[in-house]
């Protein structure tokens, strides 16, 4: 298994930082409609694609604190779903202008505030670079990716304790043959780490299976 400290990409993303806590009342339940208006009258415009997300939020009666949810995330995404895990949280979100994968699993209350589990600034294929198990199934498919697995269900995050304690949220990631509709290669668990003041320690691959034998 392989650690990856990431304490300095931490701090540049919260440098600045002072998102309010996110709660259940920062989650949104569009009625039938929205995000099809939504998408007609933003996806024109991508160079204020998430001022525009924003105003039909406002518009279409989402609370202040579902708003703020989605300011602080960088505007492109909305909370459908908030589970209390204290001191770092998990609100599950939907980001509707993602060509793919929509749904969206985010750390909150932490350190960093938000902190969306498939941003490449954490999960990064280099990440996978040093397990075995990967490395047998890149030997056969150079192309191999990490995909998000999923990110809908609350059943995607699994709950622990790591070594030193803390909090420790284990992820499922697909390993793909270099697209996101391409055939699965393997799974991969990936945990996400925060110490006891819910500051964010790094990643730990905990385990790597091909879903098929690896061929040369």
């Amino acid at each position: 298994m392989r650690f990856l400290s990431l304490f300095l990409i931490v701090a540049s993303v919260t440098a600045g930082d002072s998102v309010a806590p996110v709660g259940a009342a920062a989650v949104w339940n569009p009625a039938a409609g929205v995000l099809a208006a939504t998408h007609a009258a933003c996806d024109g415009s991508p160079e204020r694609m998430s001022e525009c997300f924003l105003e039909r939020m406002r518009a279409a009666g989402a609370s202040p604190e579902a708003v703020a949810f989605t300011e602080s995330a960088g505007g492109l995404q909305y909370q459908r779903d908030f589970r209390e895990t204290g001191p770092v949280d998990v609100a599950w979100a939907v980001s509707p202008f993602r060509a793919n994968t929509n749904h969206v699993i985010d750390r909150v209350n932490g350190d960093p505030a938000v902190l969306d589990v498939d941003d490449r600034r954490f999960l990064a294929p280099a990440v996978f670079e040093n397990d075995a198990g990967y490395g047998a199934i890149r030997a056969a498919h150079p192309s191999v990716t990490p995909f998000p697995g999923d990110r809908h269900t609350r059943r995607a995050v699994e709950r622990s304790t790591p070594p030193g304690g803390g909090q420790r949220f284990v992820l499922g990631e697909d390993l793909r043959d270099g697209c996101h509709a391409c055939a699965v290669l393997g799974k991969a668990r990936v945990a996400f780490d925060f110490d006891l003041a819910g500051k964010f320690r790094g990643l730990q691959v905990l385990k790597v299976q091909a879903t098929r034998a690896p061929q040369p």
